[in-house]
């Protein structure tokens, strides 16, 4: 386990990263350094190719991250709060564009930056006290870390709309019902159903995963044919890896296939 003052980082099964949010008396508020923390585990784990899943959570039980540290913005003059929303958004870009698979664990509140990180995570696993929300607009302000985009992508203009606009929250039931979660569990349970899931995505292998992430990612905003090229390309490619030969060989053979990422 490697600890940091704001982000901790467990290693599970030797191949999933946990990164918990770790201000639970502010309830995971994001600020300066805790991004800088954030940042810097995330390089570590792009670097380490042992490690192949990576969960998102909050310390506490209270919050995953219940937005930014609004003191912080208030004590910014516009220069440093542009700085600060700049790199916030470049972050969130490389979150959802990481090589690996991106698990967001949501205990309580994902409020408006910690909406926005989950919404750049693969698959969102929330418990039933999980609220969801972008009440920026309860400051005067919107959101700037890709959240009126992300999240109308992945619900629909109106659905965003009703959240937008009224700032409520969603509820970890009603996240599921709008396909924004994959699953929704009791929350003394979450952490292993996310694990669960990781497991599971370790049976992936590694190239085909990212290339997969990159035709979730990018797919939906190209026309339906170039999308189908992109996708047959992307196979083609796939299978000259040696992890596809790998893969085929293993289930001719009827054994576990041993990937390396290649």
């Amino acid at each position: 386990m490697a600890t940091g003052t704001l982000v901790t980082y467990d290693l599970i099964d030797g191949a999933i990263a946990v990164l918990t949010f770790n201000r639970p008396e502010k309830m995971n508020a994001l600020s300066t350094a805790l991004l800088a923390e954030f940042e810097a585990h995330l390089q570590t784990i792009e670097r380490d190719p042992a490690v192949r899943v990576v969960i998102l959570t909050g310390a506490g039980g209270k919050a995953f991250v219940a937005g930014a540290d609004i003191t912080e913005y208030s004590q910014q003059g516009f220069n440093a709060f542009v700085s600060y929303q700049l790199n916030s958004r470049r972050l969130f870009d490389w979150l959802e564009a990481f090589p690996k698979p991106t698990i967001a664990a949501i205990n309580g509140y994902a409020l408006g930056g910690g909406f926005e990180i989950a919404l750049c995570c693969d698959v969102l696993v929330v418990s039933t006290s999980a609220r969801l929300g972008l009440p920026e607009g309860t400051l005067g302000l919107s959101p700037g870390g890709g959240g009126t985009q992300r999240l109308t992508r992945a619900v629909g203009r109106y659905a965003a709309a009703d959240v937008l606009l009224s700032g409520r929250r969603l509820s970890g039931q009603r996240a599921y019902e709008l396909g924004l979660a994959a699953e929704v569990v009791e929350p003394d349970a979450l952490l292993d159903a996310a694990l669960d899931k990781a497991r599971y995505m370790l049976r992936i292998a590694p190239l085909a995963a990212r290339e997969m992430k990159r035709l979730i990612r990018t797919g939906p905003d190209a026309a339906l044919p170039t999308g189908l090229a992109l996708e047959q390309e992307v196979l083609f490619r796939l299978y000259n890896s040696r992890d596809a030969q790998e893969g085929i060989a293993a289930f001719v053979e009827k054994r576990d296939p041993r990937f390396v990422g290649e």
